[in-house]
Formats: structure tokens, C-alpha cells, sequence
């Protein structure tokens, strides 16, 4: 790996700025590459949770998981809902419409 040197004529304010700047640009970067990762994104929702997402309310739901528009899931005596069958609802509402 060879060298180069290169003489410059900078001020000395300006060489502070410009390695300054430099620096600054660097540890931005590799503080940005150790942030936490976004969250991923809930698999199993409650039932307030996909009413939220569906913009409803939770009597409406109920109404959609009778009849069958929502797929729901018991555990126990709670019902959940899976983000999945939540997304496909929407796509069949909108290709009805």
C-alpha cells in the first residue's frame, strides 16, 4: 500500500472546519449503524388493537367475526386476531367496493 503525501495551502481555521466536518459526518454514520432497530411490527393483535387498525368499533368487530369478514382466535378465554388475516379483510372490503 503505498503513500501520498499532498501539501496543501490551507488556514488553520479552515483546516479545523474541514476536519472537523469531516469527523462529524463519520460518527454519524457509525452511530447511526448501532441504533436500535425499528420494532417489528405485532403478529397477534387484541381485539382493541385490531379494532384500532381497522378504524372500528369493537361492537363492529364482533359483528365482522360472526360473520365471518375476521378471522378471530381464542386462547384461552381471550380472543385474538392475527395481523394477516386483519390485512386480508381490507384487501376483500376494497375489491368489493
Amino acid at each position: 500500500m503505498a503513500h501520498e503525501t499532498v501539501f496543501t495551502n490551507f488556514q488553520l481555521t479552515e483546516f479545523r472546519e474541514l476536519l472537523s466536518s469531516c469527523v462529524s459526518e463519520s460518527l454519524k454514520k457509525e452511530i447511526g449503524s448501532f441504533s436500535n432497530p425499528a420494532e417489528p411490527q405485532k403478529q397477534i393483535l387484541t381485539r382493541q388493537e385490531a379494532a384500532a387498525e381497522l378504524t372500528i368499533y369493537l361492537p363492529t368487530l364482533h359483528d365482522y367475526t360472526k360473520r365471518g369478514v375476521i378471522q378471530a382466535y381464542r386462547l384461552g378465554y381471550k380472543v385474538r386476531y392475527k395481523r394477516e388475516d386483519i390485512n386480508k379483510a381490507l384487501q376483500q372490503i376494497k375489491t368489493k367496493i
